[in-house]
């Protein structure tokens, strides 16, 4: 760095203030733009330090929402009716409706492409514990390999199960607790699935507790 400040001392000397700018910028701005890229990295690394440190990113229940209108406040009244439900910090409980993903035949105007790389990036990394999806990506997600939980392994209740090749992989969100905050326009059915590599089956069944309308109290 030293020696780049020399060289533009150099060649800019005599030069006024405003020329020296522009010879800056003209001659060095792929060292400008990598500095500025090497201070950001810098930057999100102490921030992802200290969110790893305090806790910020191991919530104890991820639920993602996928297709459905991103609103932060229906969000937070489900992340917080959930908490209350089942006794939990809502704190450690995330819910998160920004992923619109377009996915095969699904088109979808205005999306984040990055939604896509995130969902799968969390799905692989084991981070998702339940997600709500329409039953077009719960098909796109197996035939990229993606596989669900066996819901005989929980108390679903009266819950309303979908059954693939003999196993029952979602439950049918119509009539629980959650549907009137969810938007069904394709007309395509939505599930609630868990995926098979989550890391938080306990919290899963009080998710199920939840949406069949029980509460800590009552289970």
């Amino acid at each position: 760095m030293k020696n780049y400040v020399k060289e533009i001392q150099t060649k800019t000397a005599g030069m006024s203030k405003g020329d020296k700018i522009s010879y800056i910028i003209t001659y060095y701005w792929y060292h400008i733009l990598g500095l500025l890229a090497g201070i950001g990295l810098v930057v999100f690394l102490i921030i992802h330090s200290i969110a790893v440190l305090t806790g910020a990113e191991h919530a104890d229940f991820t639920c993602i929402l996928v297709n459905q209108k991103i609103d932060d406040q229906r969000d937070n009244e489900i992340r917080q009716s959930f908490a209350a439900s089942a006794g939990i910090d809502e704190k450690k409980i995330v819910v998160d409706s920004d992923y619109n993903i377009s996915y095969g035949e699904t088109k979808l105007e205005g999306v984040n492409e990055s939604s896509y790389e995130k969902f799968f990036f969390k799905w692989r990394n084991e981070e998702l514990d339940a997600v709500i999806l329409q039953e077009s990506f719960y098909e796109y997600i197996k035939e990229l390999g993606g596989a669900y939980r066996d819901l005989d392994e929980f108390e679903t209740g009266d819950l309303e199960l979908y059954e693939d090749q003999g196993v029952h992989t979602a439950v049918l969100i119509e009539k629980t607790r959650i549907d009137d905050y969810l938007i069904n326009e394709t007309g395509e059915q939505l599930f609630l699935v868990f995926p098979q590599n989550g890391q938080h089956p306990s919290l899963c069944q009080a998710f199920l507790n939840y949406i069949n309308g029980e509460t800590e109290e009552n289970v």
